[in-house]
């Protein structure tokens, strides 16, 4: 440490100053030039010190002392610098996440605004109305005042025991999901890079199959085709295990649109014009489920396999008992531009996500029937499928302008401003699934099948030209162990 010449001391702040130097500052400025409070003249001390010169360090005798010490010199210099510049790294980022967050709540403060305007402006208008309406005119106006964009149709309601069973099961899956392990016989990258392709007959080779399912626990898959006729093949045989819709049991009047294996029951779940619960083992039919007068586009069972919600053209969705069959519930969506295209359970259970043509993917609280998010997810494409990790973090849509995965979690936070997670482009995308595991995701992406790794969404395998023409709906096996793809040149493949 430096002696001073003509030391000095702050009464006030104890610190010690050259007095000449200290004396001009206070004159100049008032103030401590350390705590920046007032200081005066007044408040300076002289002190008693030794006023001999230090003598010079011995290294600077000499010449190779002298570049020693400067070789020293250089070297904090250096790592001063390194650590300002690391400093100023950091502070740079800091700032531009900051900038991110505030331009996100910049838009987010816009858009309320705007519907601030529009809410008043709709809610003046209503008050302009004659008194005397009749009752429908004035909910529908007190409806559209509060902005709301749902309409509960019809049906007994969703009942407080069937939501505290919901809860009940999201809350043992949330808890299960934390301690769960990856299954040691999850298929490796490798392994999955390297699956051959195997034809799987199913519907006679005569008619495409628009959409398919594999069992959870079994090696069946179940194929929906053009003509109403469904069918469950043994993809380890490689046989036709059990035709459903076929002979006395009739099958769909329409193409089938959707299917699903129930998990713990033997029955498969069809949509086309109206909802179908069919027998796995005999093919017969268990229920016909047709709260909807329209194509039913999208269905998806709740995790307790007790309750199905179905998605139909109409812009509306059902919430179903499959034990009576009955709607408990039918929810409308006014503020949709398109018809639903999908529908599915987030994995816990208590979140419901639709997607529609007009590239809307929107999330509901099942329990409230409240719409939560609305996120224009594709920019106007038409959205086909979408489809939950069963981590519960991530969302994947397919649509016309290829495959976005979406991060719930920022979803919640920026709403409608969500930007995806990862965009694969370059085809028209029918379909995305996750596999159970949520390790990967395979994608019918024009007339190839595509997987990635979850997480980093790095590229696995690209089964390229996997069929001569679209390929329409995607699954995977147990563990991973093999994926199913149908397609319209009226083929089925299992790739293992």
């Amino acid at each position: 440490m430096r002696v001073q010449l003509e030391p000095v001391v702050s009464k006030k702040s104890g610190h010690i100053f050259e007095k000449r130097t200290i004396r001009k500052y206070i004159q100049d400025s008032g103030h401590c030039p350390v705590t920046g409070n007032d200081l005066a003249l007044s408040d300076l001390v002289d002190v008693k010190a030794n006023s001999a010169v230090k003598p010079k360090a011995a290294e600077t005798s000499s010449l190779p002392g002298m570049i020693s010490m400067l070789q020293n010199e250089w070297d904090a210099h250096v790592l001063e610098t390194h650590l300002l510049r690391k400093e100023l790294d950091s502070t740079r980022t800091e700032l531009s996440h900051t900038l991110y967050q505030h331009d996100a709540a910049c838009r987010v403060i816009a858009k309320l605004l705007k519907d601030q305007e529009t809410l008043k402006a709709e809610l003046a208008e209503a008050k302009k109305r004659p008194a005397h309406a009749p009752p429908a005119a004035a909910a529908a106006a007190a409806a559209a005042a509060a902005g709301a964009a749902m309409d509960v149709d019809s049906g007994p309601g969703i009942s407080d025991a069937i939501k505290a069973k919901m809860e009940a099961k999201s809350g043992e899956l949330s808890k299960g999901r934390k301690k769960r392990e990856v299954s040691a016989g999850l298929a490796k990258d490798e392994a999955v890079k390297g699956y051959a392709a195997k034809a799987l007959k199913a519907h006679g080779a005569k008619e495409p199959s628009l959409c398919v399912d594999v069992h959870p626990s079994k090696p069946l898959v179940v194929s929906g085709g053009k003509s109403g006729q469904l069918e469950i093949v043994n993809a380890e045989q490689a046989k036709s295990v059990c035709k459903l819709g076929s002979g006395k049991n009739a099958g769909h009047a329409n193409a089938v649109n959707r299917v699903l294996f129930h998990a713990s029951q033997d029955l498969v779940v069809s949509a086309s014009e109206n909802v179908r619960l069919w027998n796995s083992t005999t093919g017969s039919p268990v229920k016909t489920l047709t709260a909807h007068m329209c194509e039913v586009t999208g269905i998806t069972l709740h995790a307790t396999g007790d309750y199905l919600v179905a998605a139909g053209v109409d812009r509306t969705w059902a919430f179903y008992d499959l034990e009576t069959g009955t709607a408990c519930q039918v929810v409308s969506d006014s503020s949709a531009n398109g018809a639903y295209s999908g529908a599915q359970f987030h994995p816990d259970g208590l979140i419901l996500g639709t997607c529609s043509a007009d590239s809307m993917v929107k999330l509901w609280d099942v329990k409230s029937q409240q719409n939560i998010v609305a996120l224009p997810a594709h920019g106007g494409a038409k959205i086909h499928s979408l489809n939950f990790s069963e981590n519960g973090y991530y969302l994947a849509t397919s649509a016309s302008d290829g495959i976005k995965v979406w991060d719930l979690r920022k979803v919640s936070k920026l709403g409608a401003n969500a930007v995806a997670a990862k965009h694969c482009e370059g085809a028209s995308a029918r379909d995305a699934r996750f596999d159970f595991s949520g390790q990967y995701l395979v994608g019918a992406f024009g007339n190839t099948v595509r997987v990635w790794q979850a997480k980093t969404w790095n590229d696995v395998a690209a089964y390229e030209d996997a069929h001569t023409a679209e390929v329409v709906s995607v699954a995977w096996g147990q563990d991973a162990k093999f994926i199913v793809s149908a397609s319209l040149d009226n083929s089925l493949k299992l790739w293992a």
